[in-house]
C-alpha cells in the first residue's frame, strides 16, 4: 500500500509539472494618471480621495433629508493683476445633478463661499488671498425636489474647472 501511494504521488507530480509547461503568459493593463500642478497657479483637494472616490451624500433618517459634503481645497495664484483683482476663477462644465431612473436631484455647488454657474467663470478667490496658498471649502449641497425626495441609488458627477484670469 505504501508503494502505491509513493506512485501516486509521483504521477500527481507529473501532472502539476506538465500543467506549468502549459502555463499561458498573462498580461494586465493598469490605468495611471497624475497632476502635477505648477507652484504660480494651483487648486487642489486637501484630501485627494476627495477628487479619486466616489462622494457620499448621507440620507438623514432623523431629518428625513439628504446632507451636503464640504471638502476642503487648498489653491494660490501667482498670476495677479493688482491688489483686490480676482486671482482664481471657477466655472461648472456641466448641469450638476444626480440621477436614479427618471428622478433627479438637483445640486448646488459652492467655492469659497461663492456660488458657482455653469459655463460662467465666477471670481473665487482674490489676489490678496492668492498669494500665499489658502485653504478654501467647496460645498456639495443637494436642493431637495419639489415633490420631495424620491426613492432610489443617486449618482453624478460635478466638474468644476478652475483657472486665473
Amino acid at each position: 500500500m505504501f508503494k502505491k501511494i509513493a506512485m501516486s504521488s509521483s504521477v500527481l507530480a507529473l501532472a502539476f509539472a506538465s500543467s506549468a509547461a502549459l502555463a499561458v503568459p498573462q498580461t494586465h493593463d493598469i490605468q495611471v494618471i497624475a497632476d502635477v500642478p505648477s507652484t504660480d497657479f494651483y487648486v487642489q483637494p486637501v484630501d485627494h480621495g476627495t477628487v479619486t472616490q466616489p462622494q457620499r451624500l448621507v440620507w438623514n433618517d432623523t431629518t428625513s433629508e439628504l446632507e451636503g459634503i464640504s471638502r476642503d481645497f487648498k489653491a494660490k495664484s501667482a498670476a495677479v493683476g493688482g491688489t483686490g483683482n480676482p486671482a482664481i476663477k471657477a466655472t461648472l462644465l456641466d448641469p450638476v445633478g444626480m440621477t436614479s431612473g427618471g428622478e433627479t436631484i438637483d445640486l448646488q455647488v459652492r467655492f469659497n463661499n461663492i456660488a458657482l454657474v455653469k459655463d460662467t467663470a465666477v471670481d473665487v478667490v482674490n489676489a490678496d488671498a492668492a498669494v500665499t496658498e489658502i485653504i478654501a471649502p467647496m460645498q456639495i449641497t443637494p436642493v431637495k425636489p419639489g415633490a420631495g425626495y424620491k426613492e432610489g441609488n443617486y449618482a453624478g458627477i460635478v466638474r468644476v474647472m478652475f483657472d486665473a484670469p
